[in-house]
């Protein structure tokens, strides 16, 4: 929940959705913003959008994301100046003389302060927002700064149909003819079948030379019901002719056995991919920053161009103090590898990979490292390459 004092001329835009801030100088598209900064991937949404017209057109801006941690990411763009609390008590963080902006990432923040530089205020009272745009003079949290909500999937609960029980229509009389029963019809005699039976009480008594009551319990079978089939899944088998002697009907051992091995192998399903690995970069705080994009680390970090069309993430880690250059070294993933690269840093870079000995990087040179690496940027600064938990 934020409280804003509105604007009656000079204000910011203040964009507030769930536990994201944006407030901004001026938009083209106020309802595209929106519709950005309230998506999943909010943050780097609201960034692409704000920098849709490359980084000379970017207006002033404020962009905040909190964690469900506690966490926040919070950007900065132009002279202006936002007050964040955390632990350590308000910190003053402005993007003053930077050509890009400023990026941190704030354990613990509590609370976040901001004016707009040469605003008038509409009056003096300061209106709850919790989710929306206004137009404000000035902005800040009421109560505790808002975090992400953990996300849990729900199940699912698909309603199982109703039984349906068909019901057996009642089976018509059945007449029997008695001759038909006892003689069976040519057809019956040469079709592969079986002769209906009649039933025991039914049948007359034998009458002296008259033979057809022998042909009710008969069983004519015809040459290919008489032969050895394969089971029904399997594919039909053809009579095999071998030459003029084969009687054309009866079906050989050996070739059920050849058509069988020449029959092609059942595959199996493809196995299923495995998942893409998440990988990231902790940092001394025990921040844990995912790689879903390159991302530059040092004191005071700026992009002056951007190279493949993917704006680098800025992330400021040491101090003046700790022998930290403005721009010491970016991270990025090229096909599921780390690659680390110095730009040119005053004291350089090292990694120690897993049971090797620290290597220090050639200034420029891109250098791919494993799972496990930890690069050290001098003045106690380490960060270490590790796969999401």
């Amino acid at each position: 929940m934020f409280t804003v004092t509105p604007a009656s001329s000079g204000g910011w835009l203040a964009f507030a959705a769930g536990s994201r801030l944006l407030l901004v100088a001026s938009v083209d598209d106020v309802d595209a913003t929106w519709h950005a900064i309230g998506s999943d991937d909010g943050f780097q949404a609201a960034l692409d959008q704000l920098t849709s017209k490359g980084l000379a057109a970017t207006p002033g801006f404020v962009l905040v994301d909190w964690a469900a941690d506690g966490t926040a990411r919070v950007v900065v763009r132009g002279e202006t100046q936002v007050t964040v609390t955390d632990d350590s008590g308000p910190q003053q963080l402005s993007a003053a003389g930077v050509s890009t902006w400023v990026e941190r990432s704030m354990p613990t923040v509590s609370a976040l302060q901001f004016a707009v530089p040469g605003a008038t205020a509409a009056g003096s009272a300061a209106l709850p927002l919790e989710s929306g745009v206004s137009y404000v003079a000035a902005i800040g949290t009421l109560g505790a700064a808002p975090v992400a909500e953990a996300r849990v999937a729900k199940p699912v609960v698909v309603p199982q149909p109703a039984e349906k029980v068909a019901e057996k229509p009642p089976e018509p009389p059945v007449e029997v003819d008695i001759e038909a029963t006892r003689r069976p019809t040519p057809e019956q005699i040469i079709a592969p079948s079986v002769a209906a039976k009649p039933a025991a009480a039914d049948k007359p008594a034998p009458v002296e030379g008259d033979y057809d009551y022998l042909f009710g319990d008969t069983m004519f079978r015809g040459v290919v019901d008489a032969a050895v089939h394969a089971p029904e899944e399997e594919e039909a088998v053809a009579p095999v002719v071998d030459d003029a002697l084969h009687d054309g009907e009866t079906v050989m051992t050996s070739d059920v056995a050849k058509l069988r091995a020449k029959r092609k192998p059942r595959t199996s399903e493809p196995p299923v991919p495995p998942a893409a690995q998440q990988l990231v970069l902790v940092l001394p705080t025990g921040v844990r920053e995912p790689l879903t994009q390159p991302i530059l680390v040092g004191r005071n970090p700026t992009v002056n161009k951007v190279s493949g069309g993917q704006l680098p993430r800025l992330l400021t880690v040491g101090t003046a103090d700790q022998d930290i250059s403005r721009n010491h070294a970016q991270f990025s993933l090229e096909g599921g590898t780390v690659v680390v690269t110095d730009l040119h840093s005053r004291n350089g870079t090292s990694v120690v990979m897993p049971g090797k000995s620290p290597q220090k990087l050639r200034a420029g040179e891109p250098t791919s490292v494993i799972v496990g690496t930890v690069v050290d940027l001098g003045g106690g600064i380490e960060i270490t390459v590790d796969e999401d938990q």
